[in-house]
């Protein structure tokens, strides 16, 4: 190798080197999407025990700063959907089943209770660690409004009160907020 052409083999390299560089910088938070909609998906039913599943929320966390405010919505959306659908899931199965085996599905379900809230804490970007702060109800008319306890709510709220007084008995904070206002 020539004097001369170590410059150029060196200038070569540092343009590569900033060609990829500059590629990642506009490139990052792309493909993150599927990876965390997996990942979160995953932790949701979980497949993942203890040590795994602080790491996997981890991971979200970390995949949730690399991305876009629109990549956030979309995963923080389908975080949303899929804790209702598997919430809905629970209480189908508790009403189902005997009475022997509903704690162990209420156990299940507060497994999947805390890490849907680790979850959305990790997918809010400028989160505080707090749960979200209740809607101010709106002032009530002049007509008293009679509402409607339709079946679901009511079974949601048995539901609701065995699964905390289960979490409460175990001594397992769970993010009360999740399971959908009183």
């Amino acid at each position: 190798m020539s004097i001369r052409q170590k410059p150029l083999i060196v200038l070569l390299a540092c343009v590569l080197l900033a060609a990829g560089g500059l590629s990642l910088f506009f490139m990052r938070g792309k493909g993150l999407v599927d990876e965390t909609l997996s990942l979160q998906a995953g932790l949701l039913v979980g497949e993942l025990p203890g040590p795994d599943r602080r790491s996997g929320v981890a991971q979200v966390t970390r995949n949730i700063d690399k991305m876009g405010r629109e990549d956030v919505k979309t995963v923080r959306d389908a975080l949303m959907a899929d804790w209702q659908r598997l919430r809905q899931q629970g209480i189908d199965e508790y009403f189902a089943a005997a009475d022997p085996d509903r704690e162990t599905l209420l156990d299940r379900d507060i497994r999947r209770l805390v890490t849907a809230g680790e979850l959305w804490f990790a997918t809010n970007p400028r989160s505080n660690g707090q749960p979200p702060n209740p809607r101010k109800p709106k002032q009530a008319t002049q007509k008293t409004q009679k509402t409607k306890v339709t079946p679901a709510a009511q079974l949601l709220e048995i539901y609701r009160i065995a699964l905390l007084a289960r979490a409460g008995k175990r001594g397992i904070p769970v993010p009360e907020w999740l399971l959908g206002m009183r």
